[in-house]
């Protein structure tokens, strides 16, 4: 239960105009509008219940200025819970170093957890970059294989047409020879044939007087055996 009475701080002295208002948390037993108690603060309106949520002050209500815009909200705070004791105080207190450092662990760890998501982004785009500079080369590498492949064939055409001009060039140089000269060397052809010829019978008639002379010798062993037959007869 809040308590509040008519001994808590008044509603319109020094000490209820503050610079700087408190941090709140909600709290459903001790919010909203509070109609019922007076007309407290400068505009003459009821107060709005609030809890705060600050340092030692933690979990003190209070009564502030209700308006919601910031430039009509004036710095009103009444106090309804009175001042914690010393021990409350201290136990608030440790319950709020443990929520900062619980925090700045929290921040800390996303921290690291930001620094590492930075780096695995910076790592993605790096290797992003990387797979960009490959297609380029490799596009690059096509492109030049493909004009590679084209000066070659247009190379091949240029071979064809040179082979094809230089047989023309020897059928029009056969053709303007002198008739004399072809001719002659027609002649030096059929003479080279007939040379060819003559030295070919040649061979074939030593050949032939091979064969001849021992056809001869063969016969003079057979008249030697017919006239010893002969003798042989005579005897008898």
């Amino acid at each position: 239960m809040v308590s509040w009475s008519e001994g808590s701080s008044s509603s319109w002295d020094d000490d209820s105009v503050t610079s700087e208002l408190p941090r709140t948390i909600t709290c459903h037993e001790w919010s909203g509008i509070a109609h019922e108690l007076f007309f407290r603060y400068m505009h003459l309106e009821p107060c709005l219940r609030q809890v705060a949520f600050q340092y030692t002050d933690t979990g003190r209500c209070f009564l502030a200025c209700a308006k919601e815009k910031a430039e009509e909200k004036c710095f009103y705070l009444e106090w309804i819970d009175p001042e914690w004791s010393v021990a409350m105080h201290s136990c608030i207190g440790q319950l709020r170093s443990m929520h900062d450092k619980e925090n700045e662990d929290r921040i800390r760890d996303k921290l690291k957890l930001g620094e590492e998501n930075f780096k695995i982004i910076g790592e993605k785009r790096r290797m992003e970059e990387e797979l960009r500079f490959f297609k380029l080369d490799f596009t690059k590498m096509v492109a030049d294989k493909e004009e590679a492949i084209s000066q070659l064939g247009s190379a091949r055409l240029a071979i064809s047409d040179l082979k094809e001009e230089i047989e023309k060039k020897k059928l029009a140089d056969y053709s303007s020879t002198n008739p004399h000269q072809v001719l002659r060397a027609k002649a030096e052809k059929e003479r080279d044939q007939l040379v060819l010829e003559r030295d070919q019978m040649k061979k074939e008639k030593k050949k032939l007087e091979h064969i001849n002379s021992d056809m001869m010798k063969r016969n003079h062993g057979y008249k030697d055996n017919v006239k010893k037959l002969k003798e042989i007869c005579d005897e008898f």
